[in-house]
């Protein structure tokens, strides 16, 4: 595949780093210096990419998302923290027949996670006994608190619970990302947990993403690509 880098922070970079050890080309990266408008994409590299991949800011999604319609190219979004716009992001795919795959978290342990926790959500809120909770940790220079991760799984555990989910968050040292879903009751303590060793789990997955998009059309969260429409 031939594609194109938006943000070249510690995640882009990872992400080229991944990209070329499987044998894909990057045409052309978007960064902090050569920032896109909302006029759209310009280039030669735009004619050669098959997928834009983004992990940049929430303040560029919306800009990012049209730009990639407009010019009818595929985008795998993995940037955090723009839940806020999601129904907007949704329509600009829709109304211009774009592409575009997003999640909070590419990882398929991630992702493993969010199934089984809807499952667990699903079972122990037939119990009243059990109580959920979420704990996220993540290094200092995240800025988004609660994770989009830990919005995920407390969205999903809103599907069955009624009440909103007690969610703590933790910012300290070098921590690339750990999750922890909890089912507390007066007799035991039921726990999920995932804990990220590197940034190159989230890569392999955008990845993944990006060859499974290849000619379709829409608007898909990674889950549903990953496990189809079951919850």
């Amino acid at each position: 595949m031939r594609i194109a880098l938006i943000g070249y922070g510690k995640m882009g970079k990872m992400v080229e780093e991944v990209c070329r050890g499987q044998g894909h080309e990057i045409v052309h990266t978007i960064d902090i210096d050569n920032l896109v408008s909302e006029a759209g994409f310009s280039g030669e590299w735009v004619k050669m990419t098959d997928v834009l991949i983004d992990f940049s800011t929430a303040a560029a999604v919306v800009t990012n998302v049209q730009n990639a319609a407009r010019a009818k190219i595929p985008i795998v979004e993995g940037t955090t923290g723009w839940n806020e716009d999601l129904k907007k992001v949704r329509q600009i795919v829709e109304t211009q027949r774009g592409t575009c795959v997003y999640t909070s978290n590419f990882s398929m342990g991630v992702q493993s996670l969010f199934y089984l926790t809807r499952q667990a959500g699903k079972l122990l809120s037939r119990f009243e006994d059990f109580h959920p909770f979420i704990v996220e940790s993540h290094h200092t220079q995240k800025v988004d608190a609660p994770s989009g991760t830990a919005l995920t799984l407390r969205q999903i555990l809103e599907e069955s619970y009624s009440s909103e989910v007690p969610t703590s968050s933790l910012r300290a040292g070098f921590i690339p990302g750990n999750h922890l879903v909890g089912f507390d009751s007066p007799f035991d303590t039921l726990t999920l947990e995932h804990r990220a060793r590197s940034r190159e789990g989230f890569a392999r997955g955008a990845l993944f993403a990006a060859r499974w998009v290849q000619g379709k059309t829409g608007f898909y969260r990674f889950e549903d690509v990953l496990f189809g429409e079951e919850k």
